[in-house]
């Protein structure tokens, strides 16, 4: 994705992710907006020019499908830090999946479990390589953790599925966790 593509694609998760009043618009419950009134306030605060064009220019070039259009709406499919539902219901996960982070955040989570701290999930990968490509936004050389999720479910932990191949929790005890690399 080209450098200006990059730049309203990070605008874009900002507002719809963590601030939309930045903007003036309203999230439902599911985190979804009307896409035009996302475009018109988008262009009037940013002075940027964004369109549904650009906006699926974004969608299709990005390694990470971060965005669903729905109709005549639009919403961050995770990562938020307003409160949204999930629009999927609970479903049984694989028998593993994966977390990346920090070699300082991998020393917290080995005794207290994975928090969701400001989001309102814990996110986890599908694969190891999801897994490095988060870690690496903020480690170089992250921590890759591996989740029985399977264990987890059985005991009652709920998973929900994205479409980016990102599954949601409220929390992971650490008892579910194992460092695989560091």
């Amino acid at each position: 994705m080209d450098h200006q593509l990059t730049r309203l694609s990070k605008r874009l998760s900002f507002v719809l992710r963590h601030h939309p009043d930045k903007i003036g618009i309203r999230l439902d419950h599911y985190g979804r907006v009307d896409l035009q009134t996302l475009i018109e306030k988008f262009n009037r605060h940013y002075g940027t020019p964004i369109s549904e064009k650009i906006i699926r220019e974004i969608m299709k070039d990005s390694d990470k499908q971060r965005y669903a259009i729905e109709g005549n709406t639009i919403r961050a499919l995770y990562g938020h830090s307003v409160p949204v539902e999930p629009l999927t219901p609970p479903t049984e996960p694989p028998e593993k999946l994966y977390h990346g982070t920090t070699h300082v955040a991998a020393e917290f989570i080995v005794d207290e479990g994975l928090k969701k701290m400001d989001r309102d999930f814990v996110h986890l990968s599908a694969n190891t390589k999801m897994a490095v490509q988060v870690g690496k936004r903020r480690d170089p050389h992250p921590v890759i953790f591996e989740v029985a999720a399977r264990k987890a479910a059985d005991s009652g932990i709920l998973f929900y599925p994205t479409q980016s191949g990102i599954w949601l929790v409220d929390a992971m005890p650490a008892n579910f966790l194992k460092i695989i690399a560091q």
